[in-house]
């Protein structure tokens, strides 16, 4: 997969995926299980995955390029 991710989208991935990251666990600490903090993880996790990887399948689907 050709990278999508510019420089600026891949600022803001890097602040916005552990920031997701850091909600998840906090919404999992006193509620095990919450669907809202799992969801957060995930999200984040991916989020950060992009930024790293430069790739985002997401951009590709929908013919986004910020590179």
């Amino acid at each position: 997969m050709k990278e999508n991710v510019g420089t600026t989208d891949r600022v803001l991935r890097s602040i916005v995926g552990p920031a997701f990251l850091a909600l998840g666990y906090t919404r999992l600490h006193g509620n095990e299980g919450s669907l809202a903090g799992l969801a957060a993880i995930a999200g984040g996790a991916l989020i950060l995955e992009s930024a790293i990887t430069r790739t985002c399948p997401v951009n590709a689907m929908l013919g986004i390029n910020t590179r």
